[in-house]
């Protein structure tokens, strides 16, 4: 198979030619950023410095890239190992606030904080105007069980081949599908009253009356 154009990059960066990394750097550091970006969640405020792993690794770990592979989807899977790697130090991270926290103050029970009526509600949701809808929309996939959300980022933000993702993720082709269908029937669940509000402004008018 002749090798693409970003293979002989990788073949002049593993000889030891630094610029043909700085292009890979310019070429894909946009892709990387949105990747991170939509794994981690939107709210997240870190995505710069893993974009900045990924590519640290990438130079760390140049010989262990194998030609007949896609520069692409090794990036995917350098990326999607050190958002992981985030993911799991931020829950380390606030378990040990939450442990500290109801050592001081206790677990709240009956007294805890009050409820906030949920913005996700049918009766929120009503008003909404279309940019607060689009943010219900990223919160539903930001909460999607993690590779539930990555395999869906990678195929409907990326239009990554099954093949790729399953590659992305060191797992199968069925797996990937899986997980695809779990995470739209998540989303369907969690969007219901989208769709029913949107049903009920839409109906036409009973000619009856």
């Amino acid at each position: 198979m002749t090798p693409d154009a970003d293979q002989i990059l990788m073949r002049r960066f593993q000889d030891g030619d630094e610029s043909a990394f700085e292009v890979l750097v310019h070429k894909y550091q946009g892709l990387v950023l949105s990747l991170a970006r939509r794994y981690l969640g939107s709210r997240f405020a870190g995505v710069e410095d893993v974009a900045q792993q990924v590519f640290f690794r990438v130079f760390r770990s140049k010989m262990t890239y194998q030609p007949k592979a896609k520069v692409k989807t090794w990036l995917y899977s350098i990326t999607v190992n050190a958002c992981l790697n985030e993911i799991r130090r931020l829950r380390a991270e606030k378990n040990r606030r939450v442990n500290s926290f109801t050592a001081v103050f206790g677990d709240g029970g009956e007294d805890g904080p009050p409820a906030f009526e949920d913005a996700r509600s049918p009766k929120a949701s009503s008003d909404m105007e279309e940019g607060e809808v689009a943010a219900q929309v990223r919160e539903a996939v930001d909460q999607l069980p993690e590779q539930q959300r990555l395999a869906l980022v990678l195929t409907r933000f990326h239009g990554c081949s099954y093949e790729d993702v399953a590659a992305s993720m060191e797992t199968t082709i069925p797996a990937v599908k899986s997980l695809l269908t779990r995470a739209r029937e998540n989303l369907r669940k969690r969007l219901q009253h989208f769709v029913t509000a949107e049903s009920e402004r839409t109906a036409p008018e009973n000619d009856s009356q």
